[in-house]
């Protein structure tokens, strides 16, 4: 079939016949609003999760560990749709970029994605990098929810948290020294959201006691130590 021609499916006394005759663009519109009402009607008697797609800083420890997750979720709904409701991407931009690279990523090539995650770091990227990203992300001049998923400093803090509560700033550089007391920790592991997985629900509730030690309105780069990665896993674990 030639990809400018749609087909037309009639079903007769229990036969399919498949027709290559153009639709005329009236029918067409009614045939797309057909297929958008039957895939909510879909979404919502499954209670599929919504299109999402989460971007990342780094391009492998931050893509591992989430995608363990994000795995799990798309193969629970994989029977009743025909892409996953869940896409991770590592892209090896950080901050502002990292949501500039989303903004135009999401409009080229992801359509129906209704919610956008970012995860990324503190580091050593300027303050005003870091907080402006988050402000910037939840500005609400968008087709889509974005939400944000950063640690200060690193993604190694929400890994320690699984293990114990952390409210000194001991500096990135440390974080991977307090892990290898836990286990034989590295950056890359592929396997690091099955080494964690059953510690989830304790890293979640040490980081949000973390997250809530600072006052209301102080800006990320000043929470230090302190992460966001629990509201994306209580996110994804909501679909569980």
């Amino acid at each position: 079939m030639e990809p400018t021609l749609i087909s037309r499916i009639f079903l007769i006394g229990g036969d399919t016949t498949v027709s290559h005759k153009p639709l005329k663009a009236s029918d067409r519109k009614k045939l797309e609003a057909t297929m958008r009402k039957k895939t909510k009607e879909i979404e919502i008697l499954h209670e599929l999760p919504p299109y999402t797609v989460i971007f990342s800083e780094g391009i492998k420890t931050e893509p591992f560990y989430i995608q363990g997750l994000t795995q799990q979720v798309n193969e629970k709904y994989a029977q009743f749709t025909t892409k996953d409701r869940i896409s991770v991407i590592g892209t090896g931009r950080n901050t502002r970029s990292l949501l500039a690279y989303a903004r135009t990523t999401v409009a080229r090539e992801y359509p129906s994605c209704q919610v956008v995650w970012l995860m990324y770091d503190k580091d050593d990227f300027p303050y005003d990098d870091f907080d402006n990203t988050q402000f910037s992300a939840e500005d609400k001049n968008s087709n889509q929810e974005y939400h944000v998923a950063w640690s200060n400093e690193c993604i190694e803090l929400w890994f320690i948290l699984h293990f114990q509560q952390l409210f000194s700033h001991i500096g990135r550089e440390q974080y991977q020294a307090v892990l290898k007391e836990y286990f034989p920790y590295r950056k890359n592991l592929e396997n690091i959201y099955d080494i964690l997985k059953d510690k989830t629900q304790v890293a979640i509730k040490y980081a949000k006691e973390l997250y809530n030690e600072y006052p209301e309105n102080t800006p990320p780069s000043k929470r230090a130590p302190a992460t966001r990665v629990h509201e994306l896993v209580v996110f994804l674990q909501k679909y569980l």
